[in-house]
């Protein structure tokens, strides 16, 4: 059973690359064509988490009612398949901003309520021992799907580009029924993990934990820095630095080549080193990536273009050993039967970060005050955002410090008894 349940996970998240990289990916390039501002778009990226980070602390009690960690994941995933459709409806009937931010909350929210169980469901269907290579070996897979979709996704935007709104349905069409396959192998996965597991566990105890504690601090915080460049990115290529949609395609396909060409690298790097030498490691490449982005805006077009394309690859591969690590760190300082609650509480804060600092970022470009003062310093409002960004991710570092000594500490702790 166990070679089934692996070789299934494999098969769902392969069909959800494509929801991903011709659905999620492509939500940001939707709001810059429709004309939002960058306060907007920064908005619909960040409130919807924002909601979701709140219906993840519910997680486990709606895994209750359904009694089925599995159950839960596979209904939630249905509906999933049913938003990309009424999205399709949506775009082909109106531009209205609110409504578009009333879609993206009620569909990151049943992402987001399905995150934490799945999180704890394969966890109890994917043995310690085999972990950190099969999770590295999976995400390589899906990667690359998500990067073919992502290419896919440009050639219909290039081939479609008198009729845009026909060209995202095509996406968005493609995307729910990937997610219909991803939802047929997740109910064909084994059902695992008790729904009442996380019970003796409170919010409270859990942070009683400095370890856990500090954890969710430094991911709070380096989240909360990423969102003063991450939601601008599409901005910056297509209205700052004046590129194309295929141009944004290649960038976003450039990030996938690093992310899926450094997952065995990570994998074999974790087993050697462990899990928080990644971190460490990924967190310090995090800090260097906005500084980068910065210089890009003084080249060429041609300049730009080319220099867009390496940061990505490198943001891609930072990435990659960031989400590998984080991940599993999860696991390596929760039991078993609090994952749920523990990756319910991180996510939720993570999900306050994400807004705080999409707002903040949103408001900083859209200023004209700041416009006005960066412009006369060859500067934009932008770049001015990827300073603050770059300082805030310096200090998520120094927090990544205090939980390492915490954590080397914990593992002494537990080695001496």
């Amino acid at each position: 059973m166990l070679k089934n349940n692996l070789k299934y996970s494999i098969i769902e998240g392969s069909f959800f690359a494509f929801m991903f990289g011709l659905g999620e990916n492509y939500l940001s390039a939707l709001g810059v064509f429709l004309g939002y501002t960058a306060l907007q778009i920064s908005v619909l990226s960040s409130l919807p988490q924002l909601a979701g980070a709140f219906i993840q602390l519910a997680s486990n009690n709606f895994a209750k009612i359904f009694k089925s960690m599995k159950a839960l994941v596979v209904f939630l995933s249905l509906i999933q398949t049913v938003m990309w459709i009424f999205l399709i409806v949506i775009i082909s009937s109106t531009n209205n901003y609110f409504i578009l931010l009333l879609w993206s909350v009620v569909y990151f929210s049943v992402a987001s309520a399905m995150g934490p169980v799945w999180i704890s469901w394969i966890g109890y269907l994917v043995p310690k021992r085999i972990r950190s290579n099969y999770h590295a070996s999976r995400n390589k897979i899906i990667n690359t799907l998500i990067f073919a979709s992502i290419l896919l996704g440009g050639i219909i935007l290039k081939v479609f580009e008198n009729n845009m709104i026909l060209a995202f349905s095509i996406m968005f069409g493609i995307g729910a029924i990937g997610r219909l396959f991803s939802s047929y192998y997740l109910n064909k996965k084994e059902d695992a993990g008790n729904t009442d597991d996380g019970d003796a566990y409170t919010y409270k105890s859990i942070i009683k934990s400095k370890t856990k504690l500090l954890f969710v601090v430094y991911n709070t915080s380096i989240h909360f820095s990423v969102m003063f460049l991450g939601p601008l990115f599409t901005i910056y290529i297509l209205r700052t630095m004046e590129l194309s949609y295929m141009v944004l395609t290649l960038c976003m396909a450039a990030w996938w080549v690093g992310n899926i060409s450094s997952s065995k690298f990570w994998g074999r790097l974790g087993k050697k080193k462990g899990n928080l030498y990644l971190l460490k490691l990924s967190t310090v490449s995090m800090v260097v990536l906005p500084i980068l982005w910065i210089s890009v805006y003084y080249f060429d077009e041609q300049g730009r273009i080319l220099i867009s394309l390496i940061i990505n690859v490198l943001a891609g591969v930072t990435f990659a050993g960031f989400g590998l690590s984080s991940f599993n760190i999860v696991f390596e300082i929760s039991d078993k039967k609090e994952v749920v609650k523990y990756s319910s509480l991180i996510n939720c804060l993570k999900g306050v970060a994400i807004f705080a600092g999409s707002v903040i970022a949103g408001s900083i470009v859209d200023s004209n005050w700041i416009i006005d003062f960066t412009s006369k310093y060859s500067f934009t409002s932008i770049q001015f955002s990827m300073i603050i960004s770059t300082i805030l991710r310096f200090f998520s570092y120094l927090a990544l410090f205090k939980f390492e000594r915490e954590y080397c500490e914990r593992n002494s702790r537990e080695i001496s008894i």
